[in-house]
């Protein structure tokens, strides 16, 4: 480094660590200037100073504390650095407070806001993927507005997985109005002993997210812009009309039919259905903060502006966001503060999740516009001869729009009696705002695709829930003693206001009738109040003994209005203990072991994620029902039960059993943390079926039958070291955690992930995974006849009479001569082995590089769209090249089989091994270079600071999956919906984006 002055005096010296030993590429600074160099191999280092009377030292270098020596007129300074143990000292938040990391008994986990802002998408979980050990975030496409699918740990039920969020202190449900780089820190609790201060909400496990807050100094204003570029990951070669065409005349031929188009050759005109709906993506945020303080007051507040514009045209996203957070000393011993978050989202939804999957499927010969006279512009556009609907006419005449207004904030105030003794009250409400509009016009494509009534619908939801949280906290220390107690009672309220409003028969298609008045037939109109309450009481204790032997405990007892009266209350304990084993005498000699903990917890949280939030799980409700009288049909209104109610239901139990280490090598720079877990999931809340003659209209009561069991590991390795001006880091975590059914209702096994080609793959049943495949095995392709005839069963008949050469040969695992569901087994697992994350660091002067890279390993995709494209049944189109991939004469193909038209053997439309492939893949979920102005250049532009990047997310992806994307998480609505029964099955999402982003950041 250059001084910006003439150099008069030299100073020189040694750096040593706490035994003596010189550190080489310590960075030695004058203070206030660029002026500096770094140590020799020795720690040696010699450097002119302007002014050796009143020069400071500033002295840096990874895994050891930062100093400041004053020179005073010496030539020669030799320092002396003590390790850095602010990572280990750093302080963590944890349920209702603070604590000391080196002092954590239980499993936490914890990511800066500076790792989350290095990446700009919309919501929390894409933030998070790959950054935490025990999280696994799955994406499962890039929709705009659509939120990431969280694991901590697994699954902890068969129902909902979704973590609890507490942001500044306030339970919430929905993170989506917050932007990530508003974030300054968070903490993930992944056992129960962190979690069980939560009680029934977090059985899932909790996220604690702390926003951006002010210190004391000079107002300070931060400007961050963001635009950025995105296209599809992965997009499938299909085949042109005129090979198309070849396929389905081989199809035909195959099946002893006539060949559907006489002349392919002629076809050379395509329509490329990918093409018709795509754009090209882009996201855009714009961030401005002001933050600073004083004695008395410290406050940050900042707006920001957050657009994606899907890969599909009409799919859309943006959120505006206001927020302001500020705390002030109004007396001595009292603090009273705020944080508020006024937000607007709005999305344009494309109501069809399966467009992705019809655009590739939908015939390539079919024009994707044709002219027309009937004056709607809806008429205009080809007919397949699919019964897939033309997939630009969808995109085009889709009009869903969804907006959410949200206010979320806390007030709140503690005062200090004593020393150690603090009160805090704090009031925090989440206030969310849903509105819906939507059209559906009418229109007439053909007989097959088409609407003769319009439809117009708008529907209005308002959710207002409040939290009343009261805590008193005791901290004391009696000699080597040191203990903390916290005692609280917290009040919850959570309501929700439904409204819809439809009517159809709306004169014309004009956007500007799109209202219900504008309706003159088949009004209908919905509504309904839903309210529940959460009462609490919480305590909790922490001891240590001389910092080195560690206990905690907390207890917290909850009553929740969704439960009758008799299990209305639950309580939720946890213990745990730590040994701080590096602080024994008998390891101080123990040079490169700078940190070992060993740790234990046990403890249990509950689960109230009835079906809805209303108490309909033991009360009885009334619904409306149409039905028809007499000779003429007379259709009436009548008034059923809907629901069987169920007096005994009761809390669902999340148990944790943890073991954990944490260790730190080599002046801190090596750090490692690990833990092996154990979750029993008991009186699992389940729906449980009932027969049919009990009456119509009734849904499945809601039961305690079912349980489960958790096993698993989760571990993170980091690194970190500077050298001269080189700095460098990686961190490495993995998680696994599999999950066994113990008990269902009745012993009945669950099927799910419902498919339009072969039903529903996924089998629950007790002592199985949760959610595997099961299915039929193949044992390759019939390659001649011979082969046919010789496989036949114990009576000598043919096993698989109607199969042909080319054709699967499907496995009688029972050996009795009939291929049924006798002949069926697991054949998958969509649960990884594990998930992983790496996150690199770089550095060279005013250079830096971050790499994330996420993935799974050995989890299993059920990659439905195979039965279409590699399929001769349906008029779909098909993967390129399946002419040479399929069997077509002996020896061709021993994994594909012939295309028909006749599917007489059930090669595709039963479900089998064929379908299953391996998941495993790694992603480069983020690639970004910066570069910071020298403090010179950055005043010059009058800057306190100015930093440049470039970034690309989701820049590759390594994988064996032959679909789209192998980052399938939970199904859709048209799957038996999103459950943890239903996962790893490939229908077709919104495609994965590649964007590729430039960026600043700005300090003023």
């Amino acid at each position: 480094m250059t001084g910006a002055y003439a150099q008069t005096s030299t100073v020189t010296g040694k750096i040593t660590d706490e035994s003596g030993a010189g550190l080489p590429g310590v960075t030695v600074l004058v203070k206030g200037t660029t002026t500096g160099t770094a140590t020799d191999n020795q720690g040696n280092f010699s450097l002119s100073v302007p002014n050796v009377a009143t020069g400071v030292l500033q002295v840096s270098f990874v895994g050891y504390r930062q100093q400041e020596v004053a020179i005073s007129n010496r030539t020669s300074v030799d320092i002396r650095l003590a390790a850095d143990t602010k990572a280990l000292d750093e302080v963590v938040v944890v349920g209702y407070g603070t604590q000391e990391k080196r002092s954590i008994t239980n499993a936490v986990t914890t990511v800066q806001g500076e790792d989350i802002a290095k990446l700009t998408v919309a919501d929390v979980g894409s933030a998070l993927q790959g950054k935490a050990a025990g999280v696994s975030v799955v994406g499962a496409g890039s929709e705009p507005g659509a939120s990431p699918q969280i694991l901590i740990r697994g699954l902890s039920t068969i129902n909902g997985n979704s973590p609890l969020y507490v942001v500044d202190g306030l339970p919430v449900a929905n993170i989506n109005y917050l932007n990530p780089k508003d974030i300054a820190s968070l903490s993930v609790l992944k056992d129960a002993a962190s979690a069980a201060i939560y009680g029934s909400r977090a059985a899932n496990g909790v996220i604690l997210i702390t926003t951006k807050a002010g210190t004391k100094g000079d107002p300070k204003i931060t400007l961050d812009v963001t635009y950025g570029v995105s296209n599809p990951t992965n997009i499938p070669e299909m085949a042109s009309s005129s090979e198309y065409a070849r396929i389905m005349n081989l199809a035909a031929t195959n099946s002893n039919r006539p060949a559907v188009y006489p002349d392919p050759a002629s076809l050379t005109s395509t329509t490329n259905w990918w093409d018709q709906i795509a754009r090209q993506g882009s996201t855009q945020n714009y961030s401005v903060g002001l933050s600073g303080g004083s004695d008395r007051v410290v406050y940050s507040t900042g707006i920001s502006y957050f657009k994606e514009q899907g890969l599909i045209k009409n799919s859309d996203f943006d959120r505006l966001s206001l927020r302001l957070k500020t705390e002030y000393q109004a007396a001595k011993r009292l603090k009273v503060g705020e944080d508020f978050n006024i937000s607007v989202t709005n999305q344009k939804f494309l109501n069809n999740n399966a467009l992705f999957r019809d655009a590739f499927n939908n015939d390539p010969i079919t024009p994707a516009r044709v002219a027309g006279t009937s004056g709607n512009p809806y008429d205009y556009y080809g007919a397949s001869p699919t019964d897939i609907g033309n997939p630009l006419a969808v995109v085009e005449r889709n009009d869903d729009r969804r907006n959410q207004y949200f206010l979320v904030g806390n007030v709140y105030a503690n005062y200090e009696f004593v020393p150690g003794l603090i009160f805090e009250t704090r009031f925090g409400s989440n206030n969310n705002v849903y509105e819906r509009n939507a059209f559906s016009p009418f229109f007439t494509i053909d007989a097959n695709e088409r609407n003769q009534v319009n439809t117009v619908t708008r529907e209005h939801n308002l959710e207002i829930n409040w939290n009343n949280t009261n805590t008193l906290n005791f901290t004391k220390s009696l000699g080597e003693h040191n203990v903390s107690a916290l005692a609280g009672v917290t009040l919850e309220r959570f309501s929700t206001r439904t409204e819809l409003a439809e009517g159809q028969a709306i004169p014309s298609n004009d956007p500007n009738l799109r209202y219900p008045d504008a309706a003159t037939a088949n009004f209908r109109v919905t509504g309904n109040d839903f309210v529940n309450t959460i009462a609490s009481l919480i305590g909790r204790v922490n001891y240590d003994f001389k910092g080195r032997y560690l206990l905690g405990a907390s207890i917290r007892r909850d009553g929740a209005s969704v439960f009758p009266s008799a299990n209305r209350w639950g309580v939720f304990p946890s213990v745990s203990a730590g040994w701080l084993i590096s602080d024994e005498t008998f390891m101080k000699g123990l040079a490169p072991v700078n940190f070992f903990k060993l740790r234990a917890s046990w403890g249990r949280v509950g689960n109230q994620n009835i079906r809805s939030i209303t108490n309909s799980a033991y009360t009885g409700t009334l619904g409306r029902v149409f039905y028809v009288t007499g000779d003429a049909r007379t259709e009436q209104l009548g008034v059923i039960q809907s629901n069987v109610p169920n007096p005994n239901v009761k809390w669902e139990t999340v148990e944790d059993y943890d073991l954990g280490t944490d260790l730190a090598f080599l002046e801190n720079k090596l750090t490692v943390t690990a833990d092996v877990f154990r979750r029993n999931t008991m009186d699992m809340l389940m729906s449980q079926s009932i027969p049919a003659h009990a009456g119509y209209g009734y849904n499945s009561p809601v039961t305690n039958i079912g349980s489960m069991k958790t096993n698993g590991l989760d571990f993170s390795v980091g690194y970190a070291k500077t050298t001269g001006e080189f700095t460098y880091g990686a961190n490495v975590n993995a998680t696994r955690a599999v999950s066994k059914i113990n008990k269902l209702a009745n012993g009945q096994a669950l099927f799910s992930g419902n498919t339009p080609i072969f039903g529903r793959p996924s089998k629950t049943e007790e002592g199985g995974y949760v959610g595997a495949f099961y299915g039929y095995q193949t044992q390759g392709i019939f390659q001649t006849q011979e082969q046919i005839n010789s496989y036949t069963g114990p009576d000598g008949k043919l096993v698989q009479a109607d199969a042909k050469p080319g054709d699967f040969r499907f496995a009688d695992l029972n050996n009795d001569g009939v291929l049924d569901a006798k002949d069926q087994q697991y054949i998958g697992n969509p649960t990884p082995d594990l998930t992983f994350g790496v996150n690199l660091t770089a550095g060279y002067k005013n250079f830096d590089l971050q790499v994330t890279l996420a993935g799974s390993l050995g989890n299993d995709v059920v990659n439905v769209t195979k039965g279409w494209t590699y399929s001769g049944s349906y008029n779909y189109n098909k993967v390129s090249g399946l002419e040479d991939l399929a069997w077509h004469g002996e020896g061709t193909s021993n994994t594909v089989p012939r295309i028909v038209a006749n599917d007489n053997n059930q090669n595709l439309t039963r479900f089998s091994d064929f379908y299953v492939e391996d998941g495993s893949y790694a992603r480069m979920r983020n690639l970004q270079l910066g570069y910071t102005l020298p403090k010179e250049a950055s005043k010059v532009l009058r800057m306190s600071s100015l930093r440049l990047y470039v970034s690309a997310q989701n820049l590759f992806t390594i994988t064996n999956y032959s679909g789209l994307d192998p980052e399938i998480g939970y199904g859709r609505y048209y799957t038996d919906l999103p459950s943890a029964l239903n996962r790893g099955v490939d229908i077709g999402n919104y495609p994965t984006s590649r964007t590729y982003l430039v960026g600043a950041n700005i300090a003023f």
